[in-house]
């Protein structure tokens, strides 16, 4: 059961706002508002003294946090990055691909998923076999199909962006373990609200940004990737941060031959991180697991489940899977044609924040939501339906 006093002490500012975009930005709840704003102050207060060591502290232990949430085998399987785009860039440009390879990856994936695929497919020739998706459905045996002789890597978001589609990565993560691919997966839209086991689903890279199921913000992004491959992968910055063999003050570099890497995740750091922007994933992760994420897993299901089955008879378009294994905590519901302004003003009547894009409503649950909050997504929804 979720903790309704602890939630409400964290997200009673939204008041009788009902929030359902965190598909597209999370409200960070009150401990990350102020860890974030007080980051800044501690800084100036100590003339930034102390910064770098208490900054790099609580990097670490984030990583302890981050492995906790997904289940990573070690801490060192998880770099941050600046977001998801970044993350997929790196082992998209770093990994040594040959001549005949290929990736598989569905039509539907989000640019951050997509365009670093494509931006190798054009510079480097890396074969992509693109499975086409409907509407509602990306089909796992139809992705696994298409793994051949020559497959390297098969990448899927956890769910979809556009559809709220979740993928079976049970089932393709252990296609891709018995055949030797990587598995990679794009959990922007589910680490957080969904229980996603990196081990369990022998997913060998996860990317998310900081933004939404973290409840952080932007600029600070999360990748994991499991010691199986790290090694073969080339990181495409090299810095400070990345390698073992700096030369310290004030002694000279003096071997310009060969870059000593770390040998697991922080290869992929450069530079100096983001650390605000860290402190305020670490910090709201720290509350999705004093709430717990299989509680907050099965919270939004079946807010889900609720919301669904009310509006089986409210004549708009939902879209939906067949199977509820595959539904995602995101419910897309097309409107009546021609009606956005209509729409808008009945949305803000009910004050409900969410996404509206291509003539459809995107409403995406997480744990401070309510069933009551569902009522009134209904009642919006009857209203816009009746709009002629």
């Amino acid at each position: 059961m979720l903790n309704k006093e602890l939630i409400e002490r964290e997200y009673g500012f939204l008041g009788d706002n009902v929030y359902l975009n965190v598909s597209a930005r999370c409200m960070p709840p009150v401990r990350v508002q102020r860890a974030y704003s007080s980051y800044m102050t501690d800084y100036v207060a100590n003339l930034g003294r102390d910064v770098s060591p208490r900054s790099w502290k609580f990097v670490n232990e984030g990583r302890e946090t981050i492995a906790r949430l997904i289940n990573a085998a070690s801490p060192h399987e998880i770099a941050f990055t600046k977001n998801t785009s970044e993350s997929t860039s790196i082992i998209a440009n770093g990994f040594p691909f040959g001549p005949e390879d290929n990736i598989v990856i569905a039509d539907e994936e989000h640019p951050s998923n997509m365009f670093p695929w494509i931006n190798m497919h054009l510079r480097k020739g890396l074969k992509l076999n693109v499975v086409p998706s409907s509407e509602d459905n990306i089909d796992a045996d139809a992705l696994i199909a298409a793994m051949d002789e020559h497959t390297r890597l098969l990448t899927v978001s956890a769910v979809q962006y556009g559809s709220g589609f979740a993928a079976d990565l049970e089932k393709l993560g252990a296609a891709c373990h018995e055949r030797g691919v990587i598995f990679m997966v794009d959990g922007i839209q589910a680490v957080g609200r969904l229980n996603i086991d990196v081990q369990k689903m022998h997913i060998d890279v996860l990317t998310a940004g900081g933004h939404k199921g973290f409840l952080a913000t932007f600029g600070a992004g999360v990748l994991y990737c499991s010691d199986r491959i790290v090694r073969d992968i080339l990181p495409t910055y090299a810095s400070l941060q990345s390698v073992t063999n700096f030369s310290k003050l004030p002694a000279k570099t003096t071997d310009f031959e060969h870059l000593d890497w770390f040998p697991h995740a922080r290869r992929f750091e450069a530079g100096n991180p983001n650390f605000n922007g860290i402190l305020a994933i670490v910090t709201g992760v720290s509350l999705i697991l004093e709430l717990g994420i299989e509680n907050i897993d099965a919270h939004i299901r079946s807010l889900e489940v609720y919301l669904r089955e009310m509006l089986r008879d409210v004549p708009l378009h939902v879209m939906e899977s067949k199977d509820p294994k595959n539904w995602g905590g995101v419910i897309c519901v097309y409107y009546p044609e021609g009606k956005l302004e209509e729409v808008n003003k009945i949305l803000a009547k009910y004050k409900i924040i969410c996404t509206i894009r291509n003539g459809y409503i995107r409403f995406s649950l997480d744990f401070y939501n309510t069933i009551e909050q569902m009522d009134i997504v209904l009642a919006a929804l009857r209203e816009i339906s009746a709009l002629k």
